[in-house]
């Protein structure tokens, strides 16, 4: 016998990485999300605000519908528009600090104040948020892509 290994002995089995890779999926899960709570509340607020503006925008455009968003100090909520007005507005989520709409495009009551067009347009606005000692904004002129940045 030459001490060497047999053929069937080498390497990892398939159980073997299988374990391994459960185990650092769940320390990745772990890392992430105690990332995600290390960021300040208005910074947070800016970017959850910039993903859902990006996919409503997104989704007005592709289903050929007007979405509606409203902010209010408390939280986000979206509405669509159908053949009989707006529909009742869903809240998506509430902010860890505060949002205060600066400014926005008149609209009439009953209307949310950002409106999302299918043909990509958007309302005009500016969005500050405020929490964790710092502020962030956001701010769309109605046809540039949305921006936001601490302030």
């Amino acid at each position: 016998m030459d001490g060497g290994l047999r053929s069937d002995d080498a390497g990892f089995s398939l159980l073997e990485l299988m374990v391994s890779v459960a185990v650092l999926a769940v320390l990745a899960v772990g890392v992430g999300l105690s990332t995600g709570a290390a960021v300040p509340g208005a910074e947070r607020d800016a970017q959850r605000f910039q993903r859902t503006f990006d996919q409503s925008w997104a989704l007005a455009i592709l289903a050929r519908q007007e979405q509606g968003l409203e902010i209010t100090p408390r939280g986000l909520t979206l509405s669509r528009h159908t053949t009989d007005g707006w529909d009742e507005t869903r809240r998506l989520f509430d902010w860890r600090g505060q949002a205060r709409l600066v400014s926005s495009t008149p609209m009439p009551a009953g209307t949310p104040r950002i409106r999302l067009r299918a043909d990509g347009g958007t309302s005009a606005f500016a969005l500050t948020f405020s929490g964790g000692g710092e502020v962030w904004g956001c701010a769309s002129d109605g046809w540039s892509r949305l921006t936001c940045a601490p302030e």
